[in-house]
């Protein structure tokens, strides 16, 4: 190498989708801290390589074929790069460990590191690679990289696969400041952005990677974040996923950065993950100043498999912390997670009724996820889960949610994800059912079943293939109005299917003018005005007091939101 030639170090990056929340922010973080170390500079270039699952020539492969691609891929970019780096999650650890088997194959002498969630929970499994990267990986990769360079002895820490010394936050260089992130797809093509505010969690959740870590909680400066504040907006940032376990954890430091998104940033959109216990009326009326949503983990309702998992909650208080969001108009989502230990299908149901009770505008579901290092799985044999040995680590059975009965909550879940949340039924879903008499989950496990149906030569499946597909919303509104129509009718209520499929069309209808910028013109048989009114959400009553008249309505996008003519 001659004296002006720089080492090459390549980090790749995998991820699910490429989407506006598909950041490498991990690798990039690792290589904007080499290129602010004192000790490597002038010495180091780097590349960050960033793929997606859905990527045309990875799209559909298995993790073997798409490993030996990438292993291609990355040759074809750097043929001959000093240190490979690979940002390892769950989703994608597969793939890299076939990637880093098959760059030997081709003859590739790089040097393989391996940091992130995965290697940092279970070092000891990762043989594919030379080096594990165990916790924050900014200082120990330098590190690393400085002695591979000098051929001087690996840093102790890495040498003994044990969890890197953490940084001081202060210290941390920025990969958006950098630039190091400038060119990333998620900013260039989806004009959005990931922001870490902190690390550490101060919970310790039985099932999460957070709960390895500092139960201590470590805030980025504030300086720094708004000079990121500022750095989105100079790149035309449009939506901000914020980074931080508990964004309320601190009440104070939370009110001040809303107060700093509200100055600096009002035209973007900020998604938050928060705790509803900590919330309050000064927090919501700060979050409700700003667009922005929130995401909150409920994962269930039953006290015994909350407690198992070490994530009480009080259910009455979360109700009334979550009254606080919907009083406000903010839009939220709720987190669910199925076989949890103590839980059951019909205790997963119950919670699914409660979640939906409460007007989320999103629901996910998750089944469970025994990973390795968590102290679920440390007492994986104790509470007798049998979960899968390899990512996703899925769990396969417990002692009251047998295999069966998981596959049933899995289809169920699947069927609430196409209804209900791809389905945006949030404003006239638990309206629907009251005249029905039915819950939620004894409605959404009808429709599963009735997707599958032998009468619209569906197969088993169903629910969950549509709800991978993530077909067009329209799509989804066709099945919620023919399936409707047709619980009203089975329950003798059929004089309201016509109201129905008005309220479920044009509140169709308004979401795709927001969302997808759509224009949909409509054939309706009541007045638009008395559709979204709220006697609207008392069906019987709407029914046996509007009055019906045909109207044509066009609804399209403008600037300020949704508008509505009629034609």
């Amino acid at each position: 190498m001659s004296a002006t030639e720089k080492t090459l170090i390549l980090f790749v990056s995998l991820q699910v989708q490429s989407s506006w929340q598909s950041v490498p922010l991990g690798a990039a973080s690792v290589a904007a801290a080499l290129g602010a170390d004192p000790r490597l500079a002038g010495r180091l270039s780097f590349t960050l390589a960033d793929y997606s699952l859905e990527d045309a020539d990875l799209s559909g492969l298995d993790a073997v074929r798409a490993g030996s691609l990438l292993a291609r891929k990355i040759l074809a970019l750097a043929p001959n790069p000093r240190i490979v780096a690979f940002s390892v999650y769950v989703w994608n650890r597969p793939a890299f460990e076939e990637c880093a088997r098959e760059l030997r194959r081709l003859g590739s002498r790089a040097t393989l590191v391996a940091g992130g969630p995965e290697p940092t929970a279970a070092p000891e499994t990762f043989g594919a690679f030379d080096h594990v990267l165990v916790g924050e990986g900014e200082r120990g990769f330098a590190d690393l990289a400085l002695a591979l360079l000098d051929g001087s002895p690996l840093p102790a820490a890495v040498a003994a696969k044990r969890r890197l010394p953490v940084t001081d936050c202060a210290s941390l260089a920025s990969p958006w400041l950098s630039g190091t992130l400038d060119s990333c797809r998620a900013v260039s093509e989806h004009r959005g952005a990931l922001w870490e505010l902190a690390r550490g969690c101060p919970y310790s959740c039985a099932y999460c990677y957070e709960s390895l870590g500092e139960k201590k909680v470590r805030p980025l400066p504030l300086k720094r974040l708004e000079a990121e504040l500022d750095r989105f907006a100079r790149l035309g940032v449009e939506r901000v996923f914020v980074l931080d376990p508990t964004y309320n954890a601190n009440r104070e430091r939370a009110l001040t950065l809303l107060s700093t998104i509200e100055k600096r940033a009002k035209d973007m959109h900020f998604s938050f993950e928060v705790r509803a216990e900590l919330l309050d009326r000064e927090l919501v009326s700060a979050f409700s100043r700003i667009p922005c949503s929130l995401q909150i983990g409920l994962q269930s309702s039953n006290p015994e498999a909350l407690t198992l998992v070490n994530r009480p909650s009080d259910i009455k208080g979360f109700s009334k912390k979550i009254g606080l969001l919907n009083d406000a108009g903010i839009v939220f989502g709720l987190d669910l997670m199925y076989g949890l230990p103590g839980d059951s299908l019909s205790t997963f149901r119950a919670s699914l009724d409660y979640a939906l009770s409460l007007y989320p505008n999103n629901l996910e579901i998750f089944r469970l996820a025994v990973l390795p290092g968590t102290a679920l799985f440390e007492r994986r044999a104790e509470l007798a889960l049998d979960s899968e040995a390899k990512p996703p680590y899925a769990v396969r059975s417990t002692p009251k949610f047998p295999a069966p009965d998981l596959d049933r909550a899995e289809t169920l879940a699947a069927a609430t994800d196409v209804f209900y949340t791809q389905g945006r039924a949030v404003t006239w879903f638990l309206a629907l059912l009251r005249p029905l008499k039915l819950k939620p989950s004894q409605f959404l496990a009808d429709f599963a079943e009735w997707l599958e149906s032998p009468d619209r030569a569906a197969r088993p499946g169903a629910a969950r293939a549509l709800a991978a597909s993530r077909a067009p919303h329209a799509e989804i509104e066709r099945l919620q109005i023919a399936f409707a129509e047709k619980k009203l009718a089975e329950k003798g209520k059929g004089y309201l299917g016509k109201a129905v499929r008005d309220i479920i069309a044009l509140n169709g209808a308004w979401t795709r003018a927001f969302a997808e910028g759509e224009e949909s013109s409509l054939e309706l048989s009541y007045h638009p005005e008395d559709l979204f009114s709220t006697d609207a959400m008392d069906l019987e009553y709407f029914a046996e007091n509007a009055c019906m008249e045909h109207c044509a309505a066009r609804v399209f996008p403008t600037p300020d939101g949704p508008d509505l003519e009629l034609t």
